[in-house]
């Protein structure tokens, strides 16, 4: 079963779909995607949501790519979640 989860990202709210296990999962990753948009905007030097958002992308993907070629189980989790981003990313750049 899936339900909406309300998220607020760059001050904007959504409401992303979620499988009623995951509803811990997806409001960790939407907290981690806001500290990483944080972080893009304290350096500064980036004009525009979608330009903060791609480097926001960019840098939790250089993390993940970055974490070792050691498969365990957390891979799996990790895929999980950079989907749910990923998703997370296209409903805010719409």
């Amino acid at each position: 079963m899936t339900k909406q989860i309300e998220a607020k990202i760059l001050g904007r709210d959504f409401s992303v779909g979620c499988p009623d296990n995951e509803e811990e999962n997806l409001l960790k990753s939407i907290n981690y995607l806001n500290h990483k948009i944080e972080e893009v905007q304290k350096i500064g030097g980036i004009i525009g949501v979608d330009k903060t958002i791609i480097m926001a992308a960019l840098n939790i993907t250089h993390e993940y790519l970055n974490q070792g070629n050691n498969q365990d189980i957390h891979t799996v989790g990790y895929k999980d979640k950079l989907s749910q981003l990923n998703r997370i990313l296209d409903q805010a750049l719409e």
